[in-house]
C-alpha cells in the first residue's frame, strides 16, 4: 500500500554530483527536504520543472492517496502523472585527477633524441547550472559520480581529438 505522505531527500554521498530518487510517482502530499550545499529538480511527466533549494518544500503531483487505485485503473495500475526528483550536489569536488592515457614520443629537433610527453594533474569541479548538467549530460541515469564524469571527460577529450583529425584530413 503506497504512502499516504512521503519524504526524499538526499541519501548519498559528497562524491556524487547527481543522484535520482528511487521514489517515483509519489503523492501530492510528499516533502522534499534539500540540503544547504544541494538543488533539487522535480520532473512530471518527463519535463523538468521545478529547481529546489534549500529547505523543506511540498510537491505538488495530481497522484492523490486515497484515489490512487482507482485513477490507475485504466493504465494497468501504472500511474498516468509520472513525477520523480533529482538532487544536485553543489559542493566543488576537489583532487580530481586527470592525465592522458599514454605519452606521445616527439623527436627533439636540435638534438635528436626522443622525448616521451604527458599531462597529468588534478582538478576541482562544482556544478553551476544545475538543470542543463542534468538535461544535457545525465538524461535519465540515476547516478553522476566522480568516476563517471571523469570517464566521461576523457572520452569527450579523446572524440574532440579524433574531430580535428578527421576535419584536418
Amino acid at each position: 500500500m503506497a504512502n499516504i505522505a512521503d519524504i526524499i531527500k538526499y541519501e548519498g554521498d559528497n562524491s556524487t554530483f547527481i543522484w535520482k530518487h528511487p521514489c517515483e510517482d509519489f503523492n501530492t502530499t510528499t516533502q522534499l527536504i534539500v540540503h544547504e550545499s544541494q538543488e533539487a529538480i522535480f520532473f512530471l511527466n518527463g519535463q523538468a520543472l521545478d529547481l529546489f533549494g534549500p529547505g523543506r518544500h511540498m510537491l505538488e503531483t495530481q497522484n492523490i492517496p486515497l484515489l490512487r487505485r482507482i485513477i490507475n485503473i485504466p493504465t494497468g495500475g501504472e500511474s498516468p502523472f509520472h513525477c520523480e526528483v533529482y538532487f544536485i550536489n553543489k559542493t566543488e569536488q576537489m583532487a580530481i585527477r586527470w592525465g592522458t592515457d599514454s605519452k606521445v614520443q616527439y623527436v627533439e629537433p636540435t638534438y635528436k633524441f626522443p622525448i616521451s610527453i604527458g599531462a597529468s594533474g588534478e582538478m576541482a569541479l562544482s556544478v553551476n547550472d544545475s538543470r542543463k548538467l542534468l538535461v544535457k549530460l545525465v538524461g535519465t541515469e540515476r547516478v553522476l559520480d566522480r568516476q563517471q564524469l571523469t570517464t566521461y571527460l576523457k572520452l569527450m577529450k579523446a572524440w574532440k581529438l579524433s574531430l580535428r583529425i578527421l576535419r584536418s584530413a
